[in-house]
């Protein structure tokens, strides 16, 4: 089977309640094709069914299955895909590793208070609801005890602590970045 064109792609990953949506927004506010991973996940066929926050998807999947997907997504030509969220550093490293063009890697993150905050002001919930919602989400994806995987194969790690000027300026940096690099494979 022939491979089809692929575009350059920033895979978009974090902490909980950390920016990744945001920056999805961002990004495609700069152009690139913004894709939720989601959209990759329900037409999947290997792996077990599962449902993820009251939708089908599958789990145990086999990562080069993803690649096809993905290479598969319509009217991508040569804009450059920003897919969000990723919480499997294994399928990642896969995903960068194998994508037939520059592919980069942003893990945002912020410390818990802050995202804490933020979560509570927007949702108008208390900040232990927040905090429960954030650890809850955090365990589930097992955040902390990937975190040294992400650390190794992440290109742009993003603290999003302080505003969202700094925030944006990281963002379209590593968006630069993915549009002017040569293609070919990633080592």
């Amino acid at each position: 089977m022939r491979q089809p064109a692929a575009p350059p792609m920033l895979l978009l990953a974090g902490t909980s309640e950390a920016g990744k949506s945001s920056a999805g927004e961002y990004l495609a506010a700069l152009g690139a094709h913004r894709v939720k991973i989601r959209t990759v996940l329900v037409r999947l066929t290997s792996g077990r069914q599962a449902y993820h926050e009251g939708m089908e998807t599958r789990e145990d999947f086999r990562y080069d299955e993803f690649v096809w997907k993905l290479l598969e997504l319509p009217d991508h030509d040569e804009t450059p895909l920003a897919v969000e969220s990723f919480i499997d550093a294994a399928l990642a490293a896969t995903v960068k590793r194998s994508w037939p063009a520059p592919c980069s890697i942003i893990f945002i993150t912020a410390p818990e208070l802050v995202r804490v905050r933020r979560l509570a002001q927007a949702r108008r919930l208390t900040a232990d609801e927040a905090r429960r919602i954030i650890q809850r989400k955090d365990e589930r994806k097992r955040v902390r005890e990937q975190i040294p995987a992400w650390r190794a194969i992440t290109d742009h790690w993003i603290d999003n602590t302080a505003d969202i000027v700094n925030f944006r300026a990281r963002l379209r940096d590593a968006f630069q970045t993915i549009r002017t690099t040569s293609g070919g494979i990633q080592p």
